[in-house]
């Protein structure tokens, strides 16, 4: 068996989708677009009943003589907790990933590849699964493995492709697809780039969560028209307005800046400034920052030049189309 699922661009409202959250935010609003960076599974029989794990991007390698001996003490700890979940009671299996997303790019690309692994994981277990189903296995094992509480716009990035506006309203999950012509005006208008540094998202959330838990009021001040900015960019995206959209995603970012100082680096403050001189109008750091990718917003006629400039800084660029939701297949 055989998955694919795509990584994301957080356009607006990153950190609003963790639980509890929102619900503490009345307007929390999550903005995203899948993108061609994506993240592959397959899974295929071993012999012996052994459970052979190969990831192809970090280059390692792990293996248990069977099921039943899995641990996770190592560096493919996610992918060894999925295969412990999907296979219980089964014959051992090779599983093989890889993945687009430099690691820390805060594509959510390790998301991405929990759900490649969960629909082809599912796929070879014989067990049917909705997206909602899909949704609370996926991100139940990854804060297991993280230790920490887990957000869930990059899995609803993964299952539902495209460019989406996501809301939490209790008990679930309301989703509305943002317009095919602003979506692809989206695809023509935002370049992606990564700094070439690392960052930890876990960290970060985890400190934005704190605080909010603390009900330190200037914190919830500023997520408070955090939660109000992500939502005028996804009204002004469903009602086909981009200028009202970035407008909105700048003091979205603006906001985020004042609550975290250190999200953004040097060296992307100075690949902006380039872009911006280039003919950017908008940008932004793609999760919770301290490195990984931005994303700037040009002119379409503007973009080949944005791009040049900000590469000159040592920021790489990464080409990329809207993707479709994850897919899983025989092999």
């Amino acid at each position: 068996m055989e998955a694919a699922a795509p990584a994301r661009i957080d356009l607006a409202g990153g950190t609003l989708d963790i639980w509890p959250l929102n619900l503490m935010f009345p307007s929390a609003t999550t903005v995203n677009m899948a993108v061609s960076v994506m993240a592959r599974a397959t899974v295929s029989r071993s012999s012996g009943g052994k459970v052979l794990l190969v990831s192809r991007d970090q280059r390692a390698q792990v293996s248990f003589p069977s099921i039943g001996a899995i641990h996770h003490n190592h560096k493919l700890g996610l992918v060894s907790r999925l295969a412990a979940f999907f296979l219980e009671g089964k014959e051992g299996a090779t599983i093989t990933t890889s993945c687009d997303a430099p690691a820390g790019s805060g594509l959510g690309g390790s998301s991405a590849l929990n759900i490649a692994l969960c629909r082809a994981l599912a796929m070879y277990a014989g067990k049917r699964m909705t997206k909602s189903a899909i949704l609370d296995i996926a991100k139940d094992i990854e804060a297991a493995h993280l230790g920490i509480p887990t957000g869930l716009q990059d899995y609803l990035a993964a299952l539902y492709g495209g460019a989406n506006v996501f809301r939490f309203p209790p008990g679930g999950v309301a989703r509305e697809k943002i317009p095919a012509s602003t979506a692809a005006d989206l695809e023509r208008m935002v370049s992606l780039f990564y700094s070439g540094a690392a960052r930890s998202s876990g960290i970060n959330n985890w400190q934005m969560f704190r605080l909010v838990m603390e009900k330190d009021k200037r914190v919830m001040r500023l997520f408070g028209r955090i939660a109000d900015c992500a939502a005028q960019a996804g009204e002004a995206l469903l009602e086909e307005d981009m200028e009202g959209f970035e407008a909105a995603v700048k003091d979205e970012w603006h906001a985020r800046r004042q609550l975290f100082p250190g999200i953004s680096t040097p060296a992307i403050d100075g690949a902006i400034t380039a872009g911006k001189k280039a003919g950017a109008t908008t940008a932004r750091i793609c999760g919770a920052g301290g490195g990984g990718c931005f994303f700037m917003i040009s002119a379409p006629e503007n973009r080949d030049q944005v791009v040049q400039a900000v590469e000159k800084t040592g920021a790489r660029p990464m080409r990329f189309k809207l993707a479709r939701a994850a897919t899983a297949k025989a092999k």
